[in-house]
């Protein structure tokens, strides 16, 4: 019987080929709790079945169930099945910590913001009398009032919230994410067979000082704080040669947020010959020549800047706090180095026009990237996005189609998503035939033309 079981309710069906990483978050709760004696186990669904899931739960005295937005009905599912065959249930991720009622009707229990030190605390507090209200950072559901003696009040008779915990200011007291609990052979097998290396993912920091509109952090917020390089590197070597992986995914909301500090990293990988290569996100304003020198001597491959658009006005409507001229010269600055770049860009997001739309399209498809993405607005809760259109909203939750791998809006839009896909089709079809015939690109330039005026006569 296990302490805990924490589950990443993640379900490949095999339709995409996108990169997939194990869950950092609960390797970061299982590794903390197993320091502190407990005996966890992780289930990471992205291999796995359903019913093979939950039979696998149900040898552990409390569950842990993560949830995204993405990853809301699975989550539900779990928990539903578990009910009333573990003695506690708990979510934690994104979307508990922003809408810990939605979960509270099946779970016990909703860890808000960072799990390690509260999910420490509850399990202490379930050996030693049940008195959860005193763990900070709960909310507690109507299902555990009978279970737990309530010192504080209960509010509307429904849930109590126990208050807010404060994020951990030292990251370098965190042991590294219990890598040997993931399925390593099988995301290995996954990585050979789709591209031809393995990769797995690390955080070096948690937070991101910058406020974009469309940017959801409930977990971590603007609060900045990064791992000292010598922790960074240290882990880095564990995943290079004790878990022998090839290359390694920054999964940080801001690999490049200081600059000093990059830097720094940059030279205790170099110093140490670490023989890995790495890849990472990055804001185009923080790019400079001095900052690329120093990450493609230290092994970075790729970097994928949030470009976003390709009109000025958007991006102020995006509170950005970037330019179009900025976004080219940090992918020249990058390209120049040797390094790869890709970037990721919103098409459609509210109060664009057809013209400022097409910038998008045309900066997405000109830039020298070895890969982009390119997705319609999704208003995740919590964010200024989503509450300029919550009056629109027609769903919640993102759901991944039956069929394909459409986008899908989530709220009423001035354009329809035929209109949107439209436009990114168009994108990567630009960007394909550019690289395919270089300067004789010139001589389809009707063809833009008309699918320009196509796309604007769209509704």
């Amino acid at each position: 019987m296990n302490d805990l079981t924490l589950i990443f309710p993640y379900f490949d069906d095999g339709r995409s080929k996108s990169f997939k990483f194990p869950p950092l978050g609960i390797g970061y709760i299982a590794a903390y709790l197993r320091h502190h004696g407990y005996k966890v186990k992780v289930i990471d669904c992205t291999f796995k079945k359903m019913e093979d899931v939950v039979r696998d739960a149900c040898q552990s005295r409390v569950v842990g169930i993560y949830s995204m937005l993405s990853m809301v009905k699975p989550a539900l599912e779990i928990a539903s099945a578990l009910r009333e065959r573990v003695e506690l249930l708990v979510a934690g991720g994104p979307m508990p910590s922003a809408y810990p009622q939605k979960f509270l009707d099946v779970f016990d229990v909703v860890v808000q913001g960072e799990g390690e030190e509260t999910v420490l605390e509850l399990m202490n507090e379930l050996d030693n009398g049940m008195k959860l209200e005193r763990v900070k950072g709960l909310h507690l559901s109507k299902h555990i009032f009978k279970k737990t003696v309530l010192t504080i009040q209960v509010n509307g008779g429904s849930h109590i919230f126990t208050g807010q915990r404060p994020l951990i200011k030292n990251l370098d007291n965190l042991p590294f994410p219990a890598r040997d609990l993931y399925d390593n052979d099988l995301y290995k097998q996954y990585y050979r067979r789709n591209y031809g290396y393995t990769m797995t993912s690390m955080i070096a920091s948690r937070g991101c000082p910058f406020s974009c509109n469309f940017c959801w952090r409930p977990d971590y917020g603007r609060f900045y704080r990064f791992r000292s390089p010598e922790n960074i590197v240290d882990e880095m070597e564990e995943i290079r040669y004790r878990f022998g992986y090839e290359r390694i995914w920054f999964a940080d909301e801001l690999f490049i947020a200081n600059k000093k500090h990059v830097i720094r990293l940059c030279q205790e990988i170099t110093e140490r010959r670490l023989d890995v290569l790495w890849e990472c996100l990055a804001r185009a304003d923080l790019m400079d020549a001095e900052v690329a020198k120093a990450m493609k001597r230290a092994g970075c491959h790729k970097v994928i800047f949030g470009l976003e658009a390709g009109d000025d006005r958007t991006l102020k409507l995006m509170n950005k706090q970037l330019t179009v001229e900025q976004s080219k010269k940090a992918v020249y600055t990058a390209v120049k180095q040797g390094i790869k770049v890709g970037g990721f860009f919103i098409l459609g997001y509210p109060g664009e026009t057809n013209e400022t739309m097409l910038k998008t399209i045309k900066l997405a498809s000109s830039l020298p990237l070895d890969y982009f993405s390119m997705t319609v607005p999704y208003p995740l809760p919590g964010t200024k996005l989503y509450e300029m259109v919550k009056d629109r909203m027609l769903a919640e939750e993102w759901e991944k189609p039956l069929h394909g791998y459409d986008h899908r809006l989530l709220f009423k839009h001035d354009f329809s998503i035929d209109k949107l896909k439209y436009g990114m089709w168009k994108a990567v079809t630009q960007a394909r035939l550019r690289k395919k015939l270089g300067p004789l690109y010139i001589f389809l330039k009707p063809w833009e033309l008309y699918t320009d005026h196509k796309f604007k006569k769209m509704a």
